[in-house]
């Protein structure tokens, strides 16, 4: 594949062309990601409502029944179930890897195997997080096809 940025100050709204010679899974991914680059979500810090980016969540988890959303420097509550937000994520990068957290593959640093069959995920901000072993091959899957090296 090969990628051409071009800078056109005459432009008011940004353009992407995909030009392919057949319609495969790999195209229609590409124009499934730029289609959602400016999803959002909302959030809540401290008494206030904030928007925020998709591309932005690093991951979000369930604790007491209650919903958060992380980014690489804040912490939202969210008023969605976890389930719920999957449905709202799934389909933008983001897989299950424990039972109360799904996490944005694409700031997944690397993976280090951790005593009792489950393992580790640095995250791109330094940050750990456990990947449970039920969803250790989903993650092995996602990591490796977001070229990261197999594990």
């Amino acid at each position: 594949m090969k990628l051409i940025l071009t800078q056109n100050h005459e432009v008011t709204e940004t353009e992407v062309e995909i030009r392919y010679a057949e319609m495969n899974a790999q195209v229609r991914r590409l124009a499934e990601r730029i289609g959602q680059s400016e999803n959002y979500l909302t959030g809540e810090e401290d008494g206030r409502q904030y928007r925020i980016l998709v591309d932005d969540i690093f991951y979000a988890e369930s604790v007491d029944r209650k919903t958060f959303i992380y980014t690489e420097s804040a912490v939202f509550r969210s008023e969605l179930k976890l389930y719920q937000l999957m449905d709202k994520l799934g389909h933008a990068d983001f897989v299950q890897v424990g039972k109360s957290c799904i996490l944005n593959i694409n700031v997944l640093d690397n993976i280090t195997t951790l005593l009792n069959s489950r393992m580790e995920g640095t995250l791109t901000n330094g940050e750990k997080i456990t990947i449970s072993r039920t969803y250790i091959p989903a993650i092995k899957a996602a990591f490796a096809g977001k070229g990261g090296r197999p594990v």
